[in-house]
Formats: structure tokens, C-alpha cells, sequence
């Protein structure tokens, strides 16, 4: 159980990293005339948006108090209640304890008292600023509607009536314009316009691209057919008593938005940061701001559960992921009609090619007992295993690069294909009396297929198949696989099947829970699990930074 408490310390100690000041000698001077008074500030803020405040001092006991909000009243007052509870804690030369003063400049107290809260209020302000990246506007009040004449492809066709009193909300994640609907009315009747899939917003490329994009009604209309030449739109009471034909709207992205990025050089990528809009006739634009620099490098603590009450099993004890996504090609298209062959592809509606690529590295902390590696002796022959060389692996970095991304919004579903690269090390020992140990280097080249299923935002669920090439480079230790307890060549190939729960529980962190099976891809009955408890949380951030108000 000492195992587990560690690792449950390790996981949820995040660290918050105080500002230090020290407070100035003629402000202390007015409560005393001692000179062992030295006192120390600290300034912190936690994930709940209390600011702590901390006055150390080597000669008494450390004061600390918390305030939400951080007003300079409030701050003033516990200042000097907590310099002259210290004060009343240290003893002279003659073991009395002090007495605090009667202040008497209190202008000069209040001003570095001011002072002292400019600083903190500055830092937390500064830190966190967020560099504006863009600004969308709502390009027009009146946007053409378009009816499509044949279902296999898309001709612009105006209607006569354009769309009116718009209201637009956009919802932006990942670099893409997530979710877009315009709600308008044409005559009497109103009309909503959505997209069918994620709309790339990252490069200046995707800009342009706006134009390709369409946004489909939620209704259906029908035209009038008796008159080849009357484009009209006919309420429903009327087309059973017409010859009609039952036809889908459709309006053009860029006729609804314009993005104006701003140019930054530090923004290669023009995309926002997660966040929903609303752009009408009384606020025609937005500014839009990128992720602070905090939350650039994002950080996922893993304990091996299996690990922890297991003391043979060496899994990682703690696991520790560092990664960074960036966009590539945030472009999606129509789904290809072909692809409407294969059954599974029937389920999406947009696709995308190499849209973005996760560079990462992983650390694997092991018992110590565990650490190296072991070989292991069959008859007269003494090796290890490819599985066990990537089971002992302590640590690794590389990336993954997608392929290919299916989605689909109304059915909360997507597709992925990835690849990549990661060379790692692995500690293993000659034999049981190598006190030392040596490390190889081993290179994995994994390919994947997952499906994730999106409930809702705060919750995900995935499913990931992983066939990887595993290589150790080394000539001074026997590589070999075991089947039907018989010593075979190396098997090179691992399979690995993931499930990953994922719960979006704050803007601070994450909740992961995972399960790994990995194999020998041609022998299912080499292999080892994991099942993974995991929070994640962004390494740059002071944890809670500039909390909401």
C-alpha cells in the first residue's frame, strides 16, 4: 500500500510555483525596532482561484492566509496582522517576546504594502496574457441561399429571397472551426444552416479554402416544377396540391464570415483557442486569442494499477507523457463516394488527410528491484524477448503522424489512422549477479487504427489498434521469440489493443483510464497488460493561474 500512496502523491502533486518577495526593511521597521526580523513573501494561486499568501520568517512561525478575490483592502489588513503576529512570536535577545509598535508613517506602510500587491496583481495578469491571434466578423446581413439541383453535385442557384436577421455561432477546437450555425429567416419562415464536419482554421491557407465550404439546412424545401422557370420556396400545406420537387438549401462559408488573422511571429498556427462566438446584428465581430504560453507543452501522469499490487510485474510504476500536437493540413473534405464501398466508411461524412502530428516523449519510472531486465534460458539457450525488451522500456521519444481522420458529428464518431517512430532504451542485466546493468537503444515504428466515440465533450471513449515493428540494436545480447515452448527466431512484430477513457473534469486537467493488451502479433499467448489510472495537466502553468472571477 506504501507503493500506492506514492504513486497516487506523485500523480496529483502538481506543482505551484510561488512568486518570492522579500518585504521591505522600513515597512517592518514601523511595527518594531528589533533588527531579527526578516521577512519573506510568497504568492500562490490554486486550482479553486484562492490566492495564498505566505510571510516566512526564520524567527517565528510562517503566517499564511488565503483570500477570493485578491482586493487591496482585504490584502492590507492580513499583511500587517500577520507582520505583527510574527513579531509577537519572537523573542529577544533576553527571551521576551517582541511587542509591535505603534506605526507612525502609515503612508510609507501603505505604499509598500501597495507596492508589494502590484507586484503579485502584474505577475498573474502577465504571465498569462493571451496574444490575440485573429478577429472574425460577420460579413454580411443579408446572405445569398442556394438550392441544390442534382444530389450528386452542388450548383449555385440563388433563390430570390436572401437570408436575413442572422445570427451565426461558431464553436472553434483544435485548430478547426468545430461547429458553425447560422439562423436566419426567409419571409415567414425561419431556417437553421450547419456543416456536416470540422472546418480547418489554421494556416492562412484554410483562410482561403472558407470558399469551398458549405453550411446545409436542417429543412427541406420544395420547388416549384410546374413552371421550369419559378424559383420559389412552398410552405408545406401546398406541395401536396403542386407538382413539386423536395430540394436541400445551402449558403457558402465566406459569404457568412470573414477571418482576419493578425500577424504574429510567434503564430505559425492562426487557430484559437477552444471557445464559442456569437456574431449578429448587434455584435458583428470577435477578437479570437490562441492558447496561452502556459499550455504549450501538456503533461500526462500515468500509475500502472496492475503495477502497484503486482510485485513481479514491472510495468511502470509511474509513467510520465510529455506531448505537443501540431496542426499539419487542417482540411476536410467530402467524404470520397468510393470510400462508400468499404461498410465502415459508410459511417463518416468528412475526411482528412496528415492533419496533424504529436511529438512526445515518455518516461517509465520502475521499481528498482525491476528495473533491468532479466533474460531468460531455455534449455541451453539464454536471451530475450522483443516483448520483454519493450515492457522493460524506460523511456522514449518520437512522434505520431495521422494519415488519415474520418468524422462524423451527428453520430459522435471518428476514425484514425496514424504512424510514427520512437526510439527508447531498455536496461536489462546478463545474469542475475550483474550488479551494474547496461541500456540498449530499440526503435518501435507503430501503425494505427482507432475509433473514438464522443458522448459529449467531457467524456470519450477510444478503441485503438496498434501493430508495431519493434527492433532492439545490440549484438552483444541473443534476441529470440518462444512458441509451443520452443526457442523460434525473433517476432519483431507486437500488436498492441488499446481502451482509453477520457473525462474532461476542468480547464486545469484531465481524468485518464486505460487498458493496454500487447502481444506478439502471431502469438497471442506472449503478452502482457496494462491497466493504466492517469491526470493530466499542463507543465508550464502555475496550476490555476488567473482562475476565473
Amino acid at each position: 500500500m506504501k507503493r500506492f500512496f506514492t504513486s497516487f502523491l506523485l500523480i496529483f502533486s502538481i506543482s505551484v510555483f510561488a512568486q518570492k518577495y522579500t518585504v521591505d526593511t522600513d515597512l517592518i521597521d514601523q511595527f518594531t525596532d528589533s533588527d531579527k526580523i526578516h521577512i519573506i513573501l510568497s504568492a500562490s494561486i490554486d486550482a479553486d482561484g484562492f490566492h495564498t499568501i505566505e510571510l516566512d520568517c526564520d524567527c517565528a512561525d510562517t503566517q499564511t492566509f488565503k483570500l477570493k478575490p485578491l482586493t487591496y483592502p482585504n490584502f492590507e489588513v492580513r499583511v500587517k496582522q500577520a507582520i505583527k503576529t510574527i513579531i509577537t512570536s519572537t523573542k529577544d535577545n533576553n527571551d521576551v517576546p517582541l511587542v509591535p509598535k505603534d506605526v507612525t508613517n502609515t503612508d510609507l506602510v501603505r505604499n509598500r504594502i501597495t507596492q508589494l500587491f502590484a507586484r503579485i496583481v502584474t505577475f498573474y495578469n502577465t504571465e498569462e496574457e493571451r496574444p490575440q491571434v485573429a478577429t472574425i466578423k460577420l460579413k454580411n446581413e443579408e446572405i445569398p441561399v442556394y438550392y441544390n439541383t442534382d444530389v450528386k453535385s452542388i450548383r449555385k442557384i440563388p433563390l430570390d429571397d436572401p437570408l436575413k436577421n442572422i445570427e451565426v455561432e461558431i464553436s472553434f477546437f483544435g485548430g478547426f472551426i468545430e461547429k458553425i450555425q447560422v439562423n436566419g429567416s426567409m419571409g415567414e419562415e425561419n431556417y437553421s444552416f450547419n456543416n456536416k464536419y470540422s472546418i480547418g482554421i489554421s494556416s492562412t491557407k484554410n483562410i482561403q479554402q472558407l470558399s469551398d465550404y458549405v453550411l446545409y439546412s436542417n429543412e427541406k424545401i420544395y420547388r416549384d416544377t410546374s413552371d421550369t422557370n419559378a424559383i420559389k420556396l412552398l410552405h408545406e400545406d401546398q406541395y401536396q396540391y403542386e407538382k413539386t420537387e423536395k430540394k436541400s438549401l445551402f449558403i457558402q462559408v465566406d459569404d457568412v464570415i470573414r477571418y482576419i488573422k493578425k500577424v504574429d511571429v510567434n503564430a505559425n498556427d492562426i487557430s484559437p483557442v477552444p471557445q464559442t462566438i456569437v456574431l449578429d446584428k448587434s455584435k458583428k465581430e470577435s477578437k479570437l486569442y490562441r492558447e496561452e504560453s502556459s499550455k504549450l507543452f501538456e503533461a500526462v501522469a500515468y500509475t500502472d494499477l496492475i503495477g502497484l499490487f503486482d510485485e513481479e510485474n514491472p510495468n511502470g510504476l509511474v509513467q510520465l507523457e510529455v506531448k505537443k500536437r501540431f496542426n499539419l493540413n487542417t482540411r476536410r473534405y467530402d467524404r470520397p463516394w468510393y470510400y462508400g464501398i468499404i461498410p465502415p466508411f459508410l459511417l463518416f461524412e468528412g475526411a482528412g488527410v496528415f492533419q496533424n502530428a504529436d511529438v512526445f516523449f515518455q518516461y517509465s519510472k520502475i521499481e528498482e528491484n525491476n528495473k533491468f531486465l532479466l533474460p531468460q534460458t531455455v534449455g541451453s539457450e539464454t536471451f530475450y524477448t522483443p516483448i520483454s525488451l519493450l515492457q522493460y522500456r524506460n523511456f522514449a521519444v518520437g512522434g505520431i503522424l495521422n494519415l488519415m481522420t474520418f468524422e462524423n458529428q451527428n453520430s459522435k464518431i471518428n476514425m484514425f489512422f496514424n504512424a510514427g517512430a520512437l526510439y527508447g532504451r531498455t536496461g536489462v542485466k546478463l545474469d542475475a549477479a550483474d550488479e551494474e546493468g547496461v541500456f540498449y537503444n530499440n526503435l518501435e515504428i507503430p501503425f494505427e487504427a482507432s475509433i473514438q466515440l464522443l458522448p459529449e465533450k467531457r467524456v470519450s471513449f477510444s478503441f485503438t489498434d496498434r501493430l508495431s515493428w519493434f527492433e532492439t540494436f545490440s549484438e552483444d545480447i541473443a534476441i529470440r521469440s518462444i512458441e509451443n515452448s520452443e526457442v523460434v527466431s525473433k517476432n519483431r512484430w507486437l500488436n498492441s489493443f488499446n481502451i482509453d477513457l477520457l473525462v474532461d473534469i476542468s480547464t486545469t486537467g484531465k481524468l485518464f483510464l486505460r487498458y493496454k493488451l500487447i502481444h506478439e502479433l502471431d502469438n497471442i499467448n506472449n503478452n502482457f497488460s496494462q491497466l493504466q489510472f492517469g491526470y493530466s495537466f499542463y507543465i508550464l502553468k502555475n496550476n490555476g493561474v488567473k482562475g476565473k472571477k
